[in-house]
């Protein structure tokens, strides 16, 4: 089946106006290939550049954030570090039609449910346009689909949007108005969990008897510890809001990036002593170790490239056998460790 074939088959709406592109699926194919550890992640993120210009934004809609706190619970400096992580302040809104994006991903995403993913997505856009009234075919964002100024995705959009101060459709993309994105982005949070005395991460001293398996933030996981350096590298606490923000964005790197932003825009910079020596493997090093640890009898249940919850269980169990640290952090050490070790 074509790209055409299947726009027949699906009887979408906008079947005739769509646009196959293959930077798209080149972007989608590639996007874990440079992995930066959280150390280089922060510092990319996190400039001091983007933290003035936070508190200069802070500023100018200081009133309208306070409205939004009030409504939501989700304190301002959130909200502006959000904005600033996802789009740099609405200044990167995407350079792709939205609609291209999904039609192309959800025909040639690898794999059946990433393609299932990307086509709800598609019929959320097609809901947006019959229920809201938006023309969705000149919609801008980003090669995965996402649109506004805090980057959400059409079901995102269908299920919590929320105009700052109206019952009009919620403009999430207004390129001079961010209002209805800052809503929306505190709506979100507020209904995934957001608790508004609650804290996102705290530094702590590394807890007696901690099991590292079941350290990290996740989606099963409303609090808990999380070591992202392994057993010498700090540690930290979280709750419930660590959860709400990695459900916004399912990356550990991303809760941090945003603990570590909206603390700065608050005037609480935190100081985080990194470990030396613990530099993370990359992707397709990942992928070699999976495919090696399940060779030594230690099931990672597949070869993605991708350091889950059954690659970590494995590299455990491994660590236990040749009287290492148990702490399933994938570092250059063990890597080498690793592969030094004789076939079975």
């Amino acid at each position: 089946m074509n790209f055409n074939e299947f726009l027949e088959k699906e009887a979408l709406f906008f079947k005739d106006k769509v646009i196959f592109n293959k930077e798209v699926l080149f972007q989608d194919e590639n996007q874990s290939q440079h992995l930066l550890s959280l150390q280089r992640y922060l510092e990319k993120t996190v400039t001091k550049r983007r933290v003035d210009v936070g508190k200069e934004k802070l500023k100018i809609w200081e009133n309208q954030l306070k409205k939004i706190q009030k409504d939501w619970g989700v304190p301002p400096e959130v909200i502006i570090a959000i904005w600033g992580i996802e789009t740099n302040f609405g200044e990167i809104l995407g350079g792709y039609r939205v609609v291209d994006s999904l039609a192309t991903l959800a025909f040639g995403a690898r794999g059946k449910k990433r393609r299932a993913l990307f086509k709800s997505e598609l019929l959320a856009l097609e809901m947006i346009k019959n229920e809201k009234g938006i023309e969705v075919e000149s919609l801008m964002g980003s090669w995965a689909g996402a649109f506004g100024h805090t980057q959400f995705m059409p079901t995102t959009y269908l299920k919590f949007s929320a105009p700052f101060e109206s019952k009009k459709v919620p403009n999430i993309w207004n390129k001079e108005n961010p209002l209805d994105a800052f809503s929306s982005a505190a709506c979100y949070l507020k209904n995934v969990g957001w608790v508004e005395e609650g804290f996102i991460l705290k530094k702590v001293n590394k807890p007696k008897n901690i099991n590292y398996l079941k350290t990290g933030i996740n989606l099963t996981r409303e609090k808990g510890f999380t070591a992202p350096f392994g057993h010498s590298g700090p540690h930290f606490k979280f709750g419930k809001n660590a959860s709400a923000i990695f459900h916004y964005n399912r990356s550990e790197l991303y809760v941090f990036s945003v603990w570590v932003f909206s603390s700065a825009l608050e005037n609480k910079p935190q100081k985080i002593l990194w470990p030396k020596n613990r530099e993370q493997i990359s992707s397709s090093e990942t992928w070699v170790m999976q495919e090696r640890l399940t060779q030594l009898g230690y099931d990672t249940f597949g070869a993605d490239g991708k350091f889950g919850n059954n690659t970590k269980k494995a590299l455990i169990g491994f660590q236990k056998t040749i009287g290492h640290t148990p702490d399933g952090f994938p570092d250059k050490l063990i890597f080498k460790k690793l592969l030094s070790q004789p076939s079975p």
